[in-house]
C-alpha cells in the first residue's frame, strides 16, 4: 500500500533484525503443482474455438442443441405455413373464411366464400350458417342465423352484434350436407 506521500508503511521488526524478505520463483512453484495446473501453464489445456459457429459445433453436445434448435424452428415455420387454421377450411367444393373485428361497440362479422372453385354438377348450394358470439366466461352469448346460395362465385355473409365482452365468434357452416365450424378471436380496432 502507498500513501499520499508517496511512501509505503513502515513494516515492524525487531531492532538489528532485517526485514522479511519473501522470494517467489515460478519453476519450483510449477514443479509442485498438480498435473492440470502445469499442463495449463505449459499452454497443453482445451483450446477454445473462435467464433459463434465453430463453438456451436465444437462438441458432440453443442452439435446436438445446434440441430435440436433448428428443427425446432422448421417446427414452427411449417405448423404456421400449413398447421390448421380454424378460421379458415375447406367446406364442400370451396375454401371459407371467417373474420371478426371490433368497431363502435360492435362487433362485425363476415363469412367469405371463395369463387376459385367450381359448383359440383353445376347446380348452385345452398349455404346455412349460425354464427355465434362468445363472451369472455366462454360461454356462446348471442346467436345468429345466416342464409345464402352459392353458385360457385365469390361470396360475403355479414353479420352484426353489439359488443358485449366479446371476445371469440364461432360459425357453424353447412354446404350440401357438409358441416364445418370455424372459430376466430375477435380484431379490436
Amino acid at each position: 500500500m502507498i500513501f499520499k506521500d508517496g511512501e509505503g508503511p513502515e513494516e515492524s521488526h525487531e531492532d538489528g533484525e532485517r526485514p522479511l524478505h519473501f522470494y517467489y520463483n515460478r519453476e519450483e512453484r510449477l514443479k509442485n503443482a498438480p498435473k492440470s495446473v502445469q499442463d495449463y501453464y505449459a499452454g497443453k489445456g482445451p483450446v477454445l474455438a473462435h467464433g459463434i459457429f465453430k463453438t456451436l459445433v465444437a462438441t458432440p453436445a453443442n452439435r446436438f442443441m445446434l440441430t435440436a434448435v433448428g428443427a425446432c424452428m422448421l417446427l414452427v415455420v411449417f405448423m404456421s405455413i400449413f398447421g390448421n387454421k380454424p378460421d379458415k377450411k375447406q367446406i364442400g367444393n370451396t375454401q371459407v373464411q371467417l373474420t371478426a373485428f371490433s368497431f363502435e361497440d360492435a362487433i362485425y362479422v363476415s363469412i367469405h366464400f371463395d369463387g376459385l372453385k367450381a359448383v359440383k354438377n353445376g347446380k348452385p348450394e345452398k349455404v346455412d350458417a349460425v354464427v355465434y358470439a362468445i363472451d369472455t366466461d366462454t360461454q356462446k352469448s348471442q346467436k345468429q342465423s345466416l342464409n345464402g346460395i352459392y353458385d360457385g362465385k365469390e361470396i360475403y355473409m355479414r353479420t352484426k352484434f353489439p359488443d358485449y365482452d366479446i371476445i371469440k365468434v364461432q360459425a357453424d357452416i353447412e354446404i350440401a350436407g357438409k358441416k364445418q365450424s370455424l372459430i376466430t378471436p375477435v380484431q379490436r380496432r
